[in-house]
């Protein structure tokens, strides 16, 4: 069976090394051109690509494969039975949908119908979600709207942020795919009706939960609010991380890891501010500092505390050395 994979990520090279590892036959990859990254901006592959060199896989990069006749023909005499999609970044127009004998096939991280679009697994945590997990789809020309093969879920934990979340989804996803192949390959011969019906795949508008759109994260997404609830809050550190981030005297701190520090009954008041009432706070407000604990900030509702974070232009560190580097006191407004 000969397999096109579409990547992008570290996320997708995952993917593409375990089938590869697995046995398949991968006889081509299509990705992203090289882009600007890290703080000198050097051109540099994608991590599908640099997977796809390592195991000696033809390349093609196309920055829209919409409007890229040459690499549509090129993949066309191809020939092949299978493509596997993985957070490729673009939408795929029918001509493409239709080439491979045996279909295209997308893994998505959400339980479909609920995120789909290209940030599932920044949304599923943002937005305080119980759970999130795999959906292995017959593509379409919708926006992942195609009906259902495999889906496992998982459960998202109170410590997990994008990273952990990412990664184990990931092998989820590659485990998934794996298991979707060994039925799909036993379908040739079938035309995309038969195919389906013998695959068991489920109608979108059948699987639990309403549709939703997880669209793109964008810049303005990442600056903290310290104006909202300090649930809200950390969700939102932890579904974009390492990059949310909040201002001090026009430098950016990127805050990594943070906590809520107590509930309304638990709320005492450092040694600093004992005779000021929690009433009296700003959100956004540092109400202490403390070499062993780190910085709490005033939200909404609860305060935060920050445990790690990262000073433009610094390493990451914990947040007392932060204060430090940064010359922040008690009182201090954190957002500007």
């Amino acid at each position: 069976m000969k397999i096109v994979f579409w990547g992008t990520p570290k996320y997708a090279a995952e993917n593409l090394k375990t089938i590869v590892n697995a046995g398949y036959e991968v006889i081509a990859v299509v990705t992203q051109p090289d882009r600007k990254r890290g703080r000198g901006k050097k051109l540099s592959p994608s991590p599908v690509k640099e997977a796809a060199e390592e195991l000696s896989i033809p390349i093609y990069a196309t920055q829209s494969i919409s409007k890229d006749q040459k690499t549509k023909e090129i993949l066309l005499n191809l020939k092949a039975d299978v493509y596997l999609v993985v957070a490729f970044g673009q939408i795929l127009p029918k001509e493409i949908l239709d080439q491979p004998k045996l279909g295209c096939w997308n893994s998505h991280a959400s339980l479909l119908p609920v995120w789909r679009g290209a940030a599932p697994i920044q949304w599923s945590i943002i937005n305080a979600d119980a759970k999130t997990g795999i959906c292995i789809m017959s593509m379409e020309e919708g926006l992942d709207t195609g009906p259902v093969i495999e889906q496992e879920s998982t459960v998202i934990k109170d410590s997990d942020n994008l990273e952990i979340l990412t990664n184990r989804l990931s092998v989820m996803s590659s485990k998934l795919l794996l298991k979707s192949l060994e039925k799909i390959k036993l379908t040739k011969g079938l035309n995309k009706s038969s195919r389906l019906k013998q695959l068991n795949a489920i109608e979108q508008r059948n699987l639990k939960g309403s549709p939703s759109y997880a669209r793109q994260i964008t810049k303005e997404d990442n600056l903290i609010d310290w104006n909202q609830d300090a649930r809200k809050i950390i969700k939102k550190i932890q579904g974009l991380y390492p990059n949310a981030y909040t201002l001090f005297n026009g430098k950016r701190i990127k805050i990594l890891d943070a906590i809520i520090s107590c509930d309304n009954n638990q709320f005492k008041e450092s040694q600093d501010i004992k005779n000021q009432s929690k009433t009296n706070r700003i959100p956004g407000e540092i109400i202490m500092i403390n070499k062993q604990i780190g910085i709490k900030i005033m939200t909404n509702d609860y305060p935060v505390l920050i445990k790690y974070a990262q000073l433009e232009g610094k390493k990451a560190t914990d947040s007392y050395t932060l204060s430090i580097q940064s010359n922040l006191s008690i009182n201090d407004k954190l957002g500007i």
